[in-house]
């Protein structure tokens, strides 16, 4: 019987030691909730770093295409005429780059060019305009024929360039317009459209094609004036 009793004492006595073991632990509750704390911040840390690294690989990838399509668009960008057009772009003080860019979005630098409308030559003018620019340049004996010489279109062509710069104070986004579309549409387009009544942005222009070109034409101007025509 006694044997018994202690043997049950023991195994209580035992039983509450080993309790006490258990209940002590290795960490306290507030070294627990500072672990796991720091658990939780070493998994945020880890995630916002490889979510860094996502985006940042995203973005390089990005940029290595946008360079590609603009070392594309440099490389297919024809140069033709390029003393021709620096002189004459000169005697307006018109940016050479500029007038090398309508010659590009008009006639592709081909001479002879004619357009479903009648523009020809080098910057697509209409006879109209050409006897108009010839009138108050003072040139004798012109004809329309003359429009297809690379000197008398430069010619004419920068001096109405320089006509629209003049109206536009040289916004190339208005000149491109009014050339593309004739400046009555963008004196419209200023009034109807324009936030200040002075600019308007790509976007703002309600034709799409003159949009279109515009467009065209600004890039092909900071194509020529990064690496053709440096000032």
């Amino acid at each position: 019987m006694s044997g018994i009793r202690s043997t049950r004492r023991t195994a209580r006595s035992g039983g509450r030691r080993a309790g006490r073991r258990r209940r002590g632990g290795l960490f306290s509750a507030s070294q627990k909730l500072a672990l796991g704390a720091s658990a939780l911040l070493t998994a945020l840390a880890l995630g916002f770093f490889l979510v860094h690294t996502a985006a940042l690989r995203d973005q390089n990838l990005r940029l290595a295409q946008l360079k590609a399509e603009y070392d594309r668009k440099v490389w297919r960008t024809t140069v033709k005429y390029r003393d021709q057009i620096v002189e004459a772009a000169g005697r307006y003080q018109l940016r050479p780059a500029f007038v090398a860019a309508i010659i590009l979005n008009e006639s592709s630098y081909d001479p002879s060019a004619v357009s479903s409308v009648g523009a020809r030559g080098l910057m697509q003018l209409l006879p109209d305009t050409g006897k108009w620019a010839a009138s108050k340049l003072g040139m004798k004996d012109y004809t329309d024929s003359a429009l297809f010489d690379v000197h008398t279109n430069l010619q004419l062509g920068t001096w109405y360039l320089d006509f629209l710069s003049d109206r536009y104070g040289g916004d190339p986004v208005l000149v491109a317009c009014a050339y593309h579309a004739g400046h009555g549409n963008v004196d419209t387009w200023l009034t109807r459209y324009s936030r200040d009544g002075r600019t308007l942005s790509l976007s703002e222009i309600p034709m799409e094609n003159t949009r279109t070109y515009a467009r065209k034409v600004l890039d092909s101007y900071a194509i020529y004036l990064e690496n053709y025509y440096q000032e």
